[in-house]
Formats: structure tokens, sequence, C-alpha cells
């Protein structure tokens, strides 16, 4: 009996330890991310994994393999809470939704955002994240590593960091790559190619939307041999609504 009793009590606090590391491991987890759509002007539309392209509307939930594309004068506000948390996609734009993952480990929330900016330009913001997590920004000729910062890319390579720092690896023409680092208000110019001061307007323009920004409002449109349907509209509709419109 004594030897059971000392038995038991080696294997208690193994198994309370087992248990413990189990639910640690459980609660690490990676996760699959997701990004909503929170403002739209003008019209745009997605696609998922490259299948059929159907509008886009305003609390539109993407996955990763998701690709948007915005029309001339159009831009979408996409939340990517953990994974982000904002990114503007400009008119003219097609970008890529390739990783959306994170992994909370309990000390911290590591993620992996991983955007494919295929044509145009994108606006967005990145909270302060843990050492492991990545943030890139694939474009035909680069990948920026984004940490902490306020940033707006093209998909010819330009970048503006208006507040942290990014690191550009950058593919020339003779298809030799280089590393930049690109600090507070500076631009890597793809031109040169090199990091170099930026102009006041260029930091103006770097203005991505804070995540809490409303929706726009919505009305129910009637036609006339078609189902009524919801659309977002802009705050300059609402002055002056269609007379085809109710709200």
């Amino acid at each position: 009996m004594k030897y059971v009793g000392r038995l038991m009590g080696k294997v208690v606090p193994c198994s309370v330890a087992l248990l413990a590391a189990s639910l640690v491991s459980l609660h690490a987890q990676t996760q699959q991310g997701s990004a909503t759509v929170f403002g739209l002007k003008g019209s745009a539309d997605y696609s998922d994994g490259g299948g059929t392209w159907m509008p886009l509307k305003v609390g539109k939930v993407l996955r990763a393999g998701a690709i948007i594309r915005t029309a001339p004068d159009s831009q979408v506000d996409l939340n990517l809470k953990r994974n982000g948390p904002v990114v503007r996609v400009t008119q003219n734009t097609t970008l890529g939704l390739d990783k959306l993952l994170f992994e909370n480990t309990g000390a911290d929330v590591v993620i992996e955002t991983a955007l494919d900016l295929k044509a145009g330009r994108i606006l967005g913001r990145v909270n302060k994240t843990a050492a492991a997590s990545k943030y890139e920004v694939k474009t035909p000729h680069s990948v920026t590593g984004i940490r902490g910062t306020e940033y707006d890319i093209s998909a010819d390579g330009l970048v503006i960091v208006k507040n942290g720092s990014a690191v550009v690896v950058f593919v020339d023409a003779q298809g030799k790559s280089n590393t930049f680092v690109v600090n507070e208000r500076q631009t890597f110019d793809p031109t040169i190619p090199g990091v170099r001061g930026a102009t006041g307007p260029e930091i103006d323009q770097v203005n991505p939307p804070p995540p809490g920004t409303p929706a726009p409002p919505f009305v129910v449109i009637y036609e006339p041999g078609r189902e009524p349907y919801v659309s977002p509209i802009s705050s300059e509709d609402v002055a002056n609504p269609p007379s085809s419109t109710s709200f």
C-alpha cells in the first residue's frame, strides 16, 4: 500500500502537468483569420480562390484565398482584426488575401498576414506585433515586411512609411534582389532603386481609415421585375437620394 501511495503521488502531478501542456497546446493552435468589408465607395467585386467574380458589399467576410478588384473611383476598407487591423484598397486595384493566420500562445498573439498586391495601391495600418509575427505585402517586383506602422504600397514597388519601419526586398530588371530598410517618413523608390526621405504630399496621402470607422448607410432598392436588394450608399447619396430608393 505504501508503494501504491508513492506511485500515485508521482502519477497525479505528472497527469496534471500533461493536462496543462495539452491545454496550452490546444490554446496555441493556429487559427484562420478573416477580413470584413466595413467601407465601400463605388463598386468592387471579389473571387474566392479564382472562382466566379461576385459583387462586393459592406459586411462581407472574406477568407484567405479571396481576391478583391476595385473599379475606377472606388475603394474598399477591410478590417483584418488581429491580422491588421485595417487595409484600404484604392481604385483600380487587385489584391489577393494569401494568408490570414493567428495563434494565441498565451503570452502573445502571433500573426501571419500575406497580401498579394497584383495591381494598384493599398494603404494599411499594422499594430505592434509579437516578434515571431509576419506581415508581408507582395508585388510583382518586391516583398515588403511590415511591423507596427502606417504604410502606402503600390504594385510598382513604391513603399511609403509614415511611422514605424518596413523591410523591402526588391528585384530589379536584371533579376538581382536587394534589401532595403525603410524607416519613419521614408520612401522606398523603385526608380532609384533605393530609400529617400518622403515628401510632404507622400506622407499626407498615408491615411488608412481607423478600424472603428462606421460603415456607409444602406438603402433598399426597388426595381420593376426584380427582387428588392440592399445597397450601401455614400454620404452624398444620403443628401440626394434617388427616387427609386427608400430608407
